[in-house]
């Protein structure tokens, strides 16, 4: 689900870290994460959903057909997710069918059995009020105020995939289809939905009637449809570019999107031509952001006349790319699709050159994740907390950046293209990324993945040089040793820069041991040995010796307040500071200061009663340069 101008990839300043907005509000997760795939004997083709909105009683009513195929011998009956809303039918072209409606599904009895390759469209008739994750939640079908909108993916729900709070379906990101909306809405109002807009009509009793098709395949988590009073803009650049927008945000959204063009030129031209044959769209919507296909629900807040929303702009629009046509296999390698997109916003700034590149990697990717003090492994996340985290975010777009040092530009690009060839519209996992590294590179790559993707933490390393003359030269000494308590020895080549008063040069270490030692001839004196000139690892001699963070044993785990949304009092949780003291702040998205906080041990407490409601970013520190920031939604008062 969730950088910039170049005034704005410079080194962090005071206030909190604004990338968490592009990360779902993060909540008390103690259930272990949903990740082996279900019982499975169907394969949906394609999704067809009738739908009225009724704002005033805050329901929909609505039909769904799902064409299908078999995928085993004498199929039976099938099970669909869905949450919520009343069953009222079910038939197919025989006539009615034998359904049984649970908290979490239906199931439907065939009019006759099913084998492999035979296909059938079943129709299931609903209504009611829509699921959605409540107060502070994400997900679900939102009926707020003139906007009614759908979020297809859950932050407290496991699994995170919503789809079925729309229709039913089968709600897994490894089974795509094509899907088509026709929507019916009052007429003084314009609904949106995946893909392109066929028709609209004018229906005679004061509702128009819209159709939106997708005819490639994609994961049910990304369907959606948003219905309010919106003004349509169409780029200047790329007719196939549309805005979505509240009518007194036009001004201000002429600005804040006008750069769109220019990313979608710089994603084209690094990864490939934008692979969906219908438009590409934001949709302005009171939660965000989400990266539905098609249509990414951009926060309203972030158009605001200014361009510093430029990094989500981008995160969303990479995941076109990552998450939305490759599609990760299984939740918990959700890495594929957040990682990528993080590291994304780097190849956005890079637009800008080199510099700005290497700007933002550090200081919106790296820093924010060493100083989080967060240690668990990308891979294999064991809760919701952990799967939207820094460590799913920015450590993989570091691993990313790390990995593209170590292949090369061409070997790197090369992997990435050949994974997205042979995934697209596809799923794929950790293990298919891996395998292409190493088709591309003609190398073993397990000693990077197994150390930076499957185990904890990073390298931390002591370092000593010196350096003596010898006949003429100079033998400069590199003294090494990892000294991390957390996670393994990391194998990595180590650059060095060795620099004189009028010559420089740059050595590699090939580093695999706790302990090791090197020496470098060079044919000047040097004056200076600088480790890691190019930011390429990493560690926290990117945070400078005397800052480096110093996590608790095993880490903090992820900052998260409760309740969250609050009117008058939340509670700080952060699991690896309890027994610290902690300066917090709350900030407006501005990054104004409104409250600190100076807490002692054992009290977490945050009086918010004077604060007007609306979305802030809190940052907590700690001892040993530890800090995280997350969101907080302060509700009005009665």
């Amino acid at each position: 689900m969730i950088i910039l101008l170049l005034a704005l990839i410079a080194a962090p300043g005071p206030g909190p870290d604004m990338t968490v907005l592009s990360r779902p509000i993060t909540g008390p997760y103690t259930h272990l994460l949903y990740e082996q795939k279900a019982e499975h004997d169907y394969d949906a083709l394609h999704y067809t959903i009738w739908v009225e909105v009724l704002p005033d009683i805050g329901e929909l009513e609505a039909t769904a057909g799902v064409l299908f195929s078999s995928t085993v011998s004498n199929l039976n009956e099938i099970r669909f997710d869905f949450l919520q809303m009343n069953i009222d039918s079910v038939w197919d072209t025989t006539g009615p069918l034998v359904y049984s409606q649970f908290e979490d599904s239906v199931v439907v009895t065939l009019s006759s059995p099913m084998n492999p390759g035979d296909t059938s469209e079943v129709y299931l008739a609903y209504s009611g009020t829509p699921w959605n994750e409540g107060a502070g939640g994400f997900g679900g079908f939102w009926f707020y105020p003139d906007v009614y909108f759908h979020m297809g993916v859950g932050v407290y729900t496991d699994p995170p995939s919503l789809g079925r709070a729309i229709f039913p379906c089968w709600d897994h990101p490894s089974d795509k289809a094509s899907i088509e909306f026709y929507i019916t809405v009052p007429d003084t109002l314009y609904a949106v939905a995946n893909g392109d807009q066929a028709w609209k009509r004018e229906l005679p009793d004061g509702k128009a009637f819209f159709h939106w098709v997708q005819p490639q395949p994609m994961p049910t988590y990304l369907a959606a449809f948003a219905v309010s009073d919106y003004a349509v803009l169409q780029d200047s650049t790329y007719s196939w570019i549309w805005y979505y927008v509240y009518p007194d945000d036009i001004e201000d959204a002429l600005v804040s999107f006008q750069n769109v063009n220019l990313m979608m030129d710089q994603y084209e031209s690094t990864y490939c031509d934008y692979p969906w044959d219908t438009k590409f769209s934001y949709v302005e919507t009171p939660k965000g952001d989400m990266e539905h296909l098609t249509q990414v629900y951009h926060i309203y807040f972030a158009i605001n006349g200014y361009n510093n929303y430029d990094w989500l702009l981008a995160h969303e629009m990479s995941h076109h790319w990552w998450g939305n046509c490759v599609t990760e296999e299984i939740w918990t390698d959700v890495w594929l699709s957040e990682g990528f997109a993080v590291y994304s916003e780097a190849v956005w700034a890079e637009y800008y050159g080199p510099e700005a590149y290497d700007d933002y990697v550090v200081n919106d990717i790296m820093l924010p994740y060493l100083n989080s003090g967060e240690m668990f492994p990308i891979t294999n996340p064991t809760n919701p907390s952990e799967m939207w985290s820094y460590t799913t975010y920015q450590k993989a777009a570091s691993v990313l950046h790390m990995l593209r040092h170590i292949l090369g530009d061409t070997v790197f690009y090369n992997t990435l293209h050949n994974y997205f060839n042979e995934f697209a519209y596809s799923n794929a996992t950790t293990d298919d990324f891996r395998d292409h590294v190493e088709a591309a590179s003609g190398e073993d790559i397990d000693w990077f993945f197994d150390t930076w993707l499957h185990d904890w933490g990073y390298p931390i390393y002591n370092l000593e040089y010196n350096w003596v003359e010898n006949a003429g030269n100079w033998d400069v000494t590199v003294d090494l040793e990892q000294v991390q308590t957390v996670g393994p020895i990391f194998t990595m080549p180590l650059e060095f820069g060795i620099y004189g008063t009028s010559e420089d040069t740059l050595v590699v270490m090939w580093n695999d041991l706790q302990t090791q030692s090197e020496v470098f001839t060079v044919s000047f004196e040097p004056t200076e040995v600088q480790f890691d000139p190019g930011h390429y690892v990493l560690s926290p001699h990117l945070t400078g010796m005397n800052d480096r963070p110093q996590p608790p044993p095993f880490g903090t785990g992820t900052l998260y307040f409760t309740p969250n949304p609050t009117m008058s009092m939340t509670v700080l949780n952060w699991s690896g500071m309890v027994d610290s003291e902690l300066s917090v702040t709350l900030y407006d998205l501005s990054g104004r200061m409104i409250l600190e906080w100076n807490m002692n041990a054992g009290d977490r407490h945050m009086d918010i009663s004077s604060v007007p409601s609306g979305l802030y970013l809190v940052e907590a520190s700690g001892p040993g340069n530890i800090r995280q920031s997350a969101k907080l939604i302060i509700q009005g008062r009665m």
